[in-house]
């Protein structure tokens, strides 16, 4: 494929997903960002390092506040500690032309909220911490298609394993499958890596309650530069609910309604250097547009080591 071959493959899909992300609504609420939005952000995406077995730890502190569909402050402040840890497995086999990855990803969260208005629910405080929803990537294929450019795609699926209960001010997991489809594009080569990863979340209903989440795209975003030993540049990451909720729950399930769209677009700054034989990545991110959702800053501290 040609650069420009390429170039035009990337702008189709950027057109695919500005055009489903046409009409928005929203996602069953009090459930927690089981993976939160930007995970891959820093990564060469669309490149597999050499064959192996890898152990990717990922931190990420979240201060925020909930926002509403006009993006004012809705009464609501969060302080969430995520930590995912990944274990990616390279075999350094061939598939359909490209090289093979599975991995499978486990989240664990404390998340502290505050809520001050009963805009939003009832007043009060509250405190949990656990394991959300695990992820399992069986599939994940990445080509090289030269001159730097890079393509992968792959699927993957999150078990509701996480921590879910009715009622609840707070729940960990979402008590519902997701699907999770991705393609991936990097440009690697003299020391610059741009990169971007689109992910579909297609959701199944939740047989407790009855409520069916609407479908969400991740966008995940990377340009950075070696310089010697160290890694900088700009980040970013953007979210958006794709398709309706419905709620069959009646008024047993949050009064029979269902939840405007929530949308999210947050910049920041990567460093990384490798130390080692591990490889570490800090990113400092802001949201800079927040509708339905919460909206702040987040603090990341990545490593990654190769067995």
């Amino acid at each position: 494929m040609t650069i420009r071959g390429f170039l035009k493959s990337l702008c189709l899909a950027a057109i695919g997903c500005g055009v489903a992300a046409g009409a928005a609504l929203a996602r069953e609420p009090g459930i927690a960002p089981m993976i939160p939005p930007g995970l891959t952000m820093g990564l060469p995406i669309a490149v597999n390092p050499p064959p192996g077995v890898y152990l990717t730890n990922r931190t990420a502190y979240y201060t925020a506040k909930l926002y509403d569909d006009n993006g004012h402050y809705n009464g609501q402040k969060a302080k969430i500690l995520s930590n995912s840890v990944q274990l990616t497995w390279i075999p350094g086999v061939e598939l359909l032309g490209g090289t093979y990855k599975a991995f499978i990803t486990a989240p664990y969260l404390d998340i502290q909220q505050d809520r001050k208005t009963t805009a939003v629910g009832r007043l009060g405080s509250w405190h949990t911490s656990g394991f959300g929803n695990p992820k399992i990537q069986p599939l994940d294929i990445a080509w090289n298609l030269g001159d730097g450019f890079n393509v992968t795609a792959g699927v993957g699926v999150y078990l509701p394993l996480g921590n879910w209960s009715a009622g609840s001010e707070i729940n960990l997991g979402g008590n519902f499958w997701t699907l999770e489809p991705s393609v991936g594009f990097t440009y690697l080569k003299d020391g610059w890596n741009a990169s971007l990863q689109v992910l579909y979340d297609a959701n199944t209903r939740n047989n407790k309650n009855k409520y069916l989440s609407g479908d969400q795209v991740f966008v995940n975003a990377t340009v950075t530069k070696n310089i010697e030993d160290w890694t900088v540049g700009p980040v970013g990451y953007y979210q958006k609910q794709v398709t309706e909720d419905s709620n069959n729950g009646g008024r047993a399930t949050f009064g029979g309604a269902v939840f405007k769209e929530p949308e999210q677009l947050a910049l920041g700054l990567l460093v990384g250097r490798q130390i080692g034989p591990i490889r570490f990545t800090a990113m400092a991110t802001s949201e800079v547009l927040t509708r339905n959702t919460y909206g702040g800053q987040k603090f990341w501290l990545n490593a990654a080591y190769k067995f």
